[in-house]
C-alpha cells in the first residue's frame, strides 16, 4: 500500500492531485535541490479512500552503510486528501516506519509547511513535532487599505519615498539570473551564511523553468542609473500561496531599503490576482532577530513554523552519536539528527 515514485511525470501527477500543495512539494524543486549521493522520492500511501504523499530526500551516512531522511529547503511534510481516521493514521505510520527499517534508514526529519495545518494530525505519536519560531506572512484576502495599515510606520515612510527613487520589474531570463546571483551573494556574504544557501545558477533555471509553479524575480531599479538595487526570487502555486523564497540588496543601495519596494509590489500583485497568503518566512535559524523584526514590519500575522523528527532506530542512531563529538562552533543543542552536526572521531 506504498508506491514509492521518483519519475517526474508520475510524482507530479499525484501531487496535482491534492488540493492544497505548495511548490516545495514538486518534483522539479527535489531535483534542483539535491547534491551528490542524495535522491528524491515520493512516498504514496492509498487505502480507505485516503492518499497520504510524503516527499523526502533520503542522503548516505557517510561510511555506515546506512541512510537517513530530511526534506528539501523551505515548508514542506506530508500531504492528504479525504477524512483520516485514527486507525488509518496508524497503518500509514507503521507502513512507513516497516518501510524506512527495510532500507536502512536510521532516522527521518521534514520541515512543516504553516499553511497544511493539518500536517502535524497526520504525525501525531510518530516521532516528535518541534515548534521552532513564529513566520510572518500577509493576509491577501483583506483589503489594499488594512493590508497596507499593517505596515510600520517605517516600513511606510521608505514605501511611499522608494516609488520616486526605484522602478519594480519581473524576469526570468538568465540574465535575470546573474544579476540576482549578484545581490543574493552580497547578502549572503554580509550575514556569513553556510556554504548550503550558496545556490548556483543551475538551481534557478530549474525553478524558472517549470510549468507546475510561476517563480520568477521581481528587481527594484535605481530610476536614476538604472541599477538593479534589490531583487527577490517569489514562487506562487495554484494561485493561492505566494513565497518570498529568497532574496538579495546590493550593498550600494542597502540604506535605502529596496526590497521593501519589492515586498510592497509583490503583495499588491498577488492580492490583486486572488492569491490568499503571502509568506515572508521567519528569522535566522527562526529567531525572533532582526530579520523577523524587518518582515514583520510588513504584517502582524504570524503562525508558527514546525518540523517533524523521527529516529527510526535507535540502537544505530545512538551509535552514530557515539562516533562524533560536539562542534563548540555549531551552536545548534538540538539540531537534529545529532550525529550530523558533530565531527566525525571513530573511523570505520
Amino acid at each position: 500500500m506504498l508506491d514509492i515514485l521518483t519519475k517526474k511525470d508520475e510524482w507530479d501527477r499525484t501531487i496535482k492531485e491534492f488540493a492544497k500543495v505548495d511548490f516545495y512539494h514538486f518534483h522539479d524543486y527535489h531535483r534542483a535541490n539535491l547534491k551528490p549521493g542524495e535522491n528524491a522520492q515520493l512516498i504514496l500511501y492509498r487505502n480507505h479512500g485516503i492518499s497520504i504523499a510524503l516527499p523526502i530526500v533520503v542522503r548516505p551516512i557517510e561510511d555506515s552503510g546506512y541512510f537517513d531522511v530530511t526534506s528539501v529547503y523551505g515548508y514542506v511534510g506530508p500531504l492528504y486528501k479525504g477524512v483520516p481516521e485514527w486507525s488509518v493514521l496508524k497503518e500509514w505510520q507503521e507502513l512507513l516506519h516497516r518501510y524506512f527499517s527495510d532500507q536502512g534508514i536510521v532516522s527521518a526529519f521534514s520541515s512543516l509547511n504553516p499553511f497544511l495545518p493539518d500536517q502535524a494530525n497526520l504525525l501525531k505519536g510518530f516521532g516528535e513535532i518541534e515548534d521552532l519560531g513564529q513566520i510572518v506572512y500577509v493576509d491577501l484576502t483583506k483589503s489594499e487599505d488594512e493590508q497596507f495599515a499593517a505596515y510600520s510606520a517605517t516600513t511606510k515612510r521608505y514605501v511611499k519615498r522608494n516609488s520616486r527613487l526605484f522602478s519594480v520589474r519581473e524576469g526570468k531570463s538568465e540574465r535575470d539570473v546573474q544579476h540576482f546571483l549578484d545581490l543574493y551573494y552580497q547578502s549572503m556574504d554580509r550575514i556569513q551564511a553556510e556554504p548550503q544557501y550558496y545556490f548556483g545558477s543551475a538551481y534557478f533555471l530549474e525553478l524558472l523553468r517549470t510549468e507546475n509553479f510561476d517563480a520568477r524575480f521581481v528587481f527594484a531599479h535605481a530610476r536614476e542609473s538604472g541599477e538593479v538595487a534589490a531583487g527577490a526570487l517569489i514562487v506562487t502555486t495554484n494561485g493561492h500561496i505566494v513565497q518570498y523564497h529568497l532574496s538579495g540588496t546590493s550593498e550600494k543601495y542597502r540604506d535605502l531599503s529596496p526590497i521593501r519596494t519589492v515586498i510592497d509590489h509583490v503583495r499588491e500583485q498577488e492580492a490583486s490576482k486572488g492569491c490568499k497568503v503571502f509568506n515572508l518566512g521567519g528569522g535566522v535559524g527562526s529567531s525572533h532577530d532582526t530579520l523577523y523584526g524587518f518582515k514583520a514590519s510588513f504584517s502582524s500575522e504570524s503562525m508558527p513554523f514546525k518540523i517533524w523528527k523521527y529516529i527510526v532506530d535507535r540502537p544505530m542512531y545512538d551509535r552514530l552519536c557515539a562516533e562524533y563529538v560536539p562542534d563548540p562552533n555549531q551552536g545548534k543543542p538540538n539540531y537534529f539528527p545529532r550525529y550530523r552536526s558533530h565531527a566525525r572521531t571513530v573511523q570505520r
